[in-house]
């Protein structure tokens, strides 16, 4: 799918226009944003509440100390082009900057295979790279959604479509989101299996490489509130994000 398909001719005219008028581009997404302690892309643009997005790499050199065969110690002694580790990195990056534009992403799991691959060209590290994303959802149900999700990769100066990828999400509710709307039904078993899973996660706080530092509630009072019947609703969904907003 490309932009033509859902655009009109002066449409498509006034998305390039836009974009090039939109200056917060340049600005770095948060880690939180971005889903990664590696942030590379800038402010996603939205084209008037289309399903339509697009960014820019901003942080070339972050994104170049991936190194996909872990041999080497500096960043300009791998490949001088992208490896598809680098494409997939900026395209989990941009799904989920673009995805906060529509709904609280920190309240579901995702999962994404790949569908199509179209190398048009090489993509090299001197370059300008804008990234566009075009989102169809296919199905939705109270449980899930099943979406389509059409990438393509611009020389941003010339414009140039370097590739073009797609990719299909599953998206659900994450496991104790589900319990807190248990709970708040009057399922008072489920109290049990929420207090589990926060102290599961509180493992994995312990394991952050960047430890959260403005957590709104630790692991003792959440699951102290809990056991007196008290759903801590917005300390619970921060506390179950790995990343400070």
């Amino acid at each position: 799918m490309k932009i033509e398909d859902i655009l009109s001719e002066e449409e498509v005219k006034e998305y390039h226009n836009e974009w090039k008028l939109f200056d917060q581009k340049f600005v770095p997404e948060t880690e939180h944003h971005v889903h990664s302690g590696k942030p590379v892309i800038g402010k996603v643009f939205r084209f008037k509440g289309n399903p339509i997005f697009k960014t820019i790499i901003v942080s070339k050199s972050k994104l170049r100390t991936i190194d996909p065969y872990f041999l080497f110690k500096k960043e300009y002694d791998i490949a001088p082009f992208w490896h598809i580790v680098h494409y997939f990195v900026v395209l989990e990056q941009m799904y989920h900057a673009s995805m906060r534009l529509i709904r609280d992403t920190d309240r579901f799991i995702t999962i994404d295979v790949p569908q199509e691959f179209e190398l048009l060209q090489r993509v090299f590290w001197n370059e300008t790279i804008s990234i566009e994303l075009i989102w169809h959802p296919r199905r939705h149900t109270e449980k899930y959604t099943i979406e389509d999700c059409f990438f393509a990769l611009y020389n941003d100066e010339s414009g140039e479509v370097k590739n073009r990828i797609s990719a299909r999400t599953f998206v659900e509710q994450r496991p104790y989101v589900n319990s807190i709307k248990k709970i708040k039904n009057g399922d008072t078993k489920e109290i049990e299996a929420l207090i589990k899973m926060v102290e599961s996660r509180a493992v994995w706080q312990r394991r952050l490489i960047k430890p959260r530092k403005k957590l709104l509630a630790t692991k003792d009072s959440l699951i102290t509130e809990l056991k007196k019947g008290n759903v801590l609703e917005d300390e619970l969904h921060d506390f179950f994000s790995f990343w400070d907003k």
